[in-house]
């Protein structure tokens, strides 16, 4: 068998790992057997029958990225779908998630060492997606991260329908290292801070004990619309179907009969401060002009965050088999965001409150009085109004999360087993210092006039206190468990020995979000609800086994069984292949079925609250006439986990010990997909269940309830290139790429209708069908340097459907540059120039919405050329 290495490039994020079919290093070593993620049997070749991609520590140093959230994201095989921090108008600000294949962030499981971590408090998407918040774990005590490619149900449960997502820290270490950076754009703003502490004391072999500890400490300047060139001005005319879109029609004006825009203007002509006059048209399509604004410098395009963590691991070998191990992390979190302007008062949104009685959403009417000094009509007239004196609408989002873990492990002549137990708790506060009004304070001051709509400034501050609220949204997730297993060889065969594992786990969820009590107590206007109370225990019983069938053939079988509190059982089979028949070929093979489990804010007590209009044929006064009750979006015990199949088909060809090529097919389909169904339709089968009407037969709220509802399917595949040249005189170079093509990604867009394919669209979040990084490293005597280049394929543009509008999205280019220095005994020297040509994500019209920028958010930032430098120094 050929001798192949693995191989240690000095590349960006998101590359191939080497490729290992041998046993033995370069110097002649034999390897120990280790657990690959995706097993939970030992083995000394580190391609198994699944694809395993290792982000290694060099990886991590040279990529330039600051967090586990940023090195993930940047992998090939997170194609879209997955959000950031810079999502900041979501439910689930100043977290980050990961979604494999384009499927959620609840289709992915991250383990840290193997085991689970809580979720992050508030859930993504209303109250659908659960995930594991990447920016809570600290990058520095990391080693490696291994990312499997593949449905892992079989051996980890539920969630792992993707794939998983190992983050493995830095085991036996010793001495002291700290390290220091700073950041800036070329562009200005979002300067950052970084410092780092890592160190160990003790060995594992003459002192019987190790403990390691590090500490990180991150800070970044927040990044507002108007600091960049392209978004500043809020108008893109200049652009195909662009217009004001970073402008607000509704900085303070009346409608007509015919809804016209009157502006509120003094006795001079002018507008309230902070707003300009202008024609409606270009903004809304009203005609008329407006009191308008540019919401740029009050809409964030990169939070800021402040980040305290700390993570402490310890070994102690009691015996000389036998091991007493425990880890602590902890980690503090604080971003800040604005988003919109202040509170405001408008017609289409926002113009209702909870009735604190009945627990409906009521209208809160959006009327200047007839009486009031500044209504010029003398009858009750629609207004929109934005309150700027109020202050902006900053969000502030604290989360504290922990997870503390011991155990004991040990071998036997013939076993190696380990038990643990372990705690881990995410809590989140989100505080809106400004942004929300005061429903009784706010018709208080409109019908005595003594809130000033001319001359914001002149209002007594007693009224402005009575107007606005400050409130905190509190959340918290837990997860406790424990669990046991052991992992050895059943008996030999002809060809070797049957590999075999088994274990029992047993965890707790808990997940609990609630509404500030100014919504419950009905007093905000536009209020956000997104309330969960859920809890349950998850049992499980697996077992795996590995047998070699002939030289070179392994058959791996895996089964586990999950009992879950709240909906039932599941069981998830996974058979794979792999053969070797040439040192230097390696095909593999797998199959499996696998399940998601409802999330708690899918199963369990759960209501999100919206507000809309919807054609109601059963009123009683003008069937089919536009109605607005409220809409709830409430969980559903009843629910079915998602089901999944799996399929892998792949092979790795090394023909040289420096060169690797790798190429592996996925395919996946889930069946029940959980999601919630059309409200139209809802109201047109007009279910008592689901639509509530009052005495008079008037619709007055709908109950959407989660359901099992259809199908997706995606496939396609990965390639992986790892070349690796060395020379005497010139150094080492080294070469790697991994590429990901979605061939599809189908589901019905509406319920019960024909599968659409979303691949190489933006008709959900912008899924593009090509994505590759791909890296050119040299190393030569102290001097290490790199360049990666991130590729985004382009998309079609399928959401904004004007004529003028374009209908491809062009692909994306990223240049990454590392350049490292250790001529100096025990130090390193560095600089990173992440994005070195500066360019602009690609126009995306389809991005206006939300943010209002026009580009997609879930694939690119505007934080420009970013370059950094620091330093690292080992004692």
């Amino acid at each position: 068998m050929r001798n192949v290495a693995p191989l240690t490039m000095a590349i960006a994020v998101a590359l191939a790992p080497g490729i290992l079919f041998a046993q033995t290093t370069d110097d002649g070593k034999t390897l120990d057997a280790v657990v690959v993620t995706g097993s939970n049997i030992k083995r000394t070749d580190a391609e198994g029958p699944s694809p395993v991609q290792v982000i290694d520590r060099v990886q991590l140093e040279q990529s330039g990225k600051q967090t586990v959230a940023d090195v993930l994201r940047s992998i090939s095989a997170n194609t879209g779908n997955a959000y950031n921090e810079t999502y900041n108008n979501g439910w689930a600000s100043g977290a980050a998630g990961i979604g494999l294949r384009g499927l959620s962030q609840k289709n992915t499981l991250v383990l840290l060492n193997g085991r689970r971590l809580a979720n992050y408090g508030f859930p993504q998407g209303g109250l659908s997606d659960t995930f594991v918040n990447l920016n809570a774990l600290p990058l520095v005590a990391v080693e490696r991260i291994e990312v499997l490619k593949d449905g892992a149900s079989a051996v980890y449960g539920s969630d792992a329908v993707a794939g998983v997502v190992n983050i493995i820290t830095r085991q036996n270490a010793s001495g002291l290292e700290i390290g220091a950076d700073v950041g800036t754009s070329t562009e200005g703003g979002a300067d950052q801070h970084h410092f780092t502490l890592v160190g160990g004391t003790g060995d594992l072999d003459t002192d019987r004990y190790n403990v390691l500890y590090s500490f990180e400490y991150f800070k970044r300047d927040r990044l507002d619309q108007d600091e960049r060139d392209l978004t500043k001005s809020g108008i893109y005319t200049d652009l195909p179907g662009g217009r004001w879109n970073g402008w607000s029609a509704k900085g303070a004006r009346l409608l007509g009969a015919n809804g016209a825009s009157i502006p509120l203007l003094d006795a001079n002509g002018n507008c309230p401060e902070g707003t300009v006059l202008t024609a409606s048209a270009p903004i809304d399509g009203r005609a008329g002009n407006t009191c308008a604004f540019n919401l740029a410098p009050y809409t964030t395009l990169i939070p800021g965050t402040e980040r305290y963590q700390a993570y402490v691991a310890g070994t102690y070998r009691i015996t000389d088999n036998v091991e007493a191990f425990g880890e602590a992390l902890y980690s503090y979190i604080r971003g800040d965001s604005i988003f919109g302007s202040s509170p405001y008062f408008t017609l289409e949104s926002g113009r209702f409150a909870l009735n604190a009685d009945t627990g409906l959403a009521e209208p809160v009417p959006a009327v200047l009085p007839a009486n009031n000094p500044y209504n010029p009509y003398g009858v009750d007239t629609p207004i929109e109004y934005t309150f700027f004196n109020l202050g902006q609408s900053q969000k502030i989002n604290t989360s504290r999360f922990y997870r503390v873990l011991g155990g004991v492990r040990g071998r036997t002549k013939r076993w190696d087993w380990e038990t643990g137990v372990f705690t881990s708790r995410s809590t989140e506060r989100e505080t809106v210092t400004a942004g929300f009004a005061n429903r009784y304070g706010l018709a208080a001051a409109l019908a005595d006039g003594t809130y000033n709509l001319l001359d914001p400034s002149a209002t007594p501050q007693s009224v402005l206190d009575s107007i606005n609220l400050r409130t905190v949204r509190p959340a918290e997730s837990e997860l406790n468990g424990v669990d046991f297993k052991f992992s050895g060889n059943l008996f030999d065969l002809p060809a070797g020995s049957v590999g075999f594992a088994a274990g029992a786990e047993w965890r707790q969820e808990k997940l609990q979000s609630t509404n500030p009590w100014q919504i419950d107590a009905g007093l905000q206007i536009r209020p956000a609800i997104a309330e969960v109370d859920g809890k349950r225990d998850v049992s499980a019983l697996y077992a795996e086994f590995n047998v070699p069938v002939a030289t070179g053939l392994e058959l791996q079988l895996a089964g586990r069984g999950d009992y879950y509190s709240d909906f039932g059982s599941a069981f998830s089979p996974k058979a794979s292949l792999r053969w070797q028949p040439l040192d230097w070929l390696l095909v593999r093979a797998a199959a499996s079925r696998g399940f998601r489990a409802p999330s708690l804010s899918e199963n369990a007590n759960s209501t999100n609250i919206s507000y809309g209009a919807v054609v109601d044929p059963f009123d009683p006064d003008l069937p089919n006439s536009t109605q607005r009750p409220t809409f709830f979006t409430v969980g559903n015990s009843d629910l079915d986990p998602e089901r999944t199949r799996s399929y892998n088909l792949g092979f790795v060809l090394s023909p040289l010990a420096d060169t690797s090529v790798s190429v592996d097919y996925y395919r996946i389909k889930l069946d029940n997909l959980i999601g919630t169904n059309n409200t139209t339709a809802i109201v047109n089968r007009n279910d008592p269940a689901d639509v509530i009407r009052d005495a008079d037969g008037k619709l007055v709220a709908i109950y959407n309830r989660y359901q099992n509802l259809s199908e997706l399917e995606t496939s396609g595949f990965d390639v992986e290139l790892s070349q690796r040249w060395r020379t005497v005189s010139a150094g080492d170079f080294n070469l790697s790429s991994v590429y990901t093509h979605v061939l599809e990604y189908k589901r019905p867009a509406t319920v019960g209708g024909p599968s659409v394919d979303y691949a190489g669209s933006n008709l959900g979040p912008a899924l593009p069908r090509n994505k590759a990084t791909t890296t050119l490293g040299w190393d030569i005597g102290d001097v290490s340097t790199s360049l990666t280049w991130y590729y985004t394929g382009g998309y079609d543009q399928r959401t904004v459907t004007a004529a003028n509008v374009p209908r491809r999205v062009d692909a994306g280019n990223q240049f990454d540059l590392y350049f490292g220095y250790k001529g100096f005994e025990g130090w390193t020297l560095f600089a990173k120039v992440q994005n070195v040509f500066d360019e602009e994500p690609p126009y995306d019209p389809a991005g206006f919405a939300g943010l209002r920028v026009p580009y997609e958010i879930t694939q690119y930032d505007l934080r420009g050329r970013y370059v950094t430098v620091g330093f690292d120094y080992k004692f």
